[in-house]
């Protein structure tokens, strides 16, 4: 019976949020220039038509002003035909940056952060109901960081007998992780600074035969190769977008164990534990 009532509480915040957020669509929205901070998420035919929950709430940040930037590859919308209300978004000031190549989740980064060299780049995901202070958060912690890859949540890397295994031990990160310690997958919202990220990142030809699934594995291990800090908010799990819940991930199959071993023994990527 528990299980049951949490379930229709669930449902009936979801459902209260999206009409608040419809209700309430018209007055929220993003001046159209670039003004050196980037927001930016990927996202595919499945899931498209639930990500303008995700989008919606970054319209509300309480931080301005930004570009927000979905990535869309072209192959996967003919014509770049996009449901109505990403449409709509889009009359807000949601900008669509269109690639020729799919490149699944990894296309929630990369993209932005090459085509604006000299911006901030904050990466997400299209499955999350953002917090409405969250680029705030992570631009104030940028500034008091500067150069520094900022999370809002992660993982503090352990070993276990002696061998760093991909998850196997580790724990939530906090503010006072070590830097050379932190896992932060971009998704949970990243800030990427320029310059944060080497060339090496955007080479699909080494990306695919080491890590063709696993996004966040890729994207720490060019951090590390970038030799940049990094510094996690440690904040609390962002609540699911309930229509995406239904349609599957882009990276799916739990690729991270293997892909993280073959990453870290490619590039040498030291772990010294304290």
């Amino acid at each position: 019976m528990r299980t049951r009532w949490n379930l229709f509480l669930r449902w009936a915040w979801d459902f209260r949020l999206q009409l608040i957020y419809l209700i309430t669509f018209f007055s929220y929205r993003l001046p159209r220039q670039d003004p050196g901070l980037v927001v930016c998420m990927t996202s595919y035919p499945a899931r498209i038509r639930g990500a303008w929950v995700s989008i919606e709430s970054l319209f509300r940040q309480d931080y301005r002003p930004f570009l927000l930037i979905l990535v869309l590859a072209e192959s996967q919308f003919p014509k770049g035909k996009l449901p109505l209300i990403i449409r709509l978004q889009i009359w807000k000031g949601l900008r669509i940056m269109w690639v020729a190549e799919d490149n699944g989740s990894f296309d929630h980064l990369w993209p932005a952060y090459s085509a604006h060299p000299d911006s901030n780049i904050i990466s997400v995901d299209d499955d999350k109901i953002f917090p409405s202070n969250l680029v705030r958060q992570l631009t104030s912690a940028s500034r008091a960081n500067p150069g520094n890859v900022i999370g809002a949540r992660g993982w503090e890397m352990k070993s276990v007998d002696g061998e760093l295994r991909f998850g196997e031990g580790w724990q939530r990160a906090d503010r006072q992780s070590p830097s050379d310690l932190l896992f932060m997958p971009p998704g949970n919202g990243s800030l990427y600074p320029p310059g944060s990220l080497p060339q090496l990142t955007g080479d699909d030809q080494i990306r695919k035969v080491l890590c063709p699934r696993a996004d966040d594995v890729w994207y720490w291990a060019m951090t590390a190769l970038g030799g940049v800090g990094s510094y996690c908010l440690g904040l609390p799990p962002h609540r699911n977008s309930r229509p995406q819940l239904r349609t599957p991930a882009l990276a799916h199959d739990d690729p991270g164990p293997e892909e993280f071993e073959a990453v870290r023994s490619h590039f040498s990527i030291p772990f010294h534990e304290k």
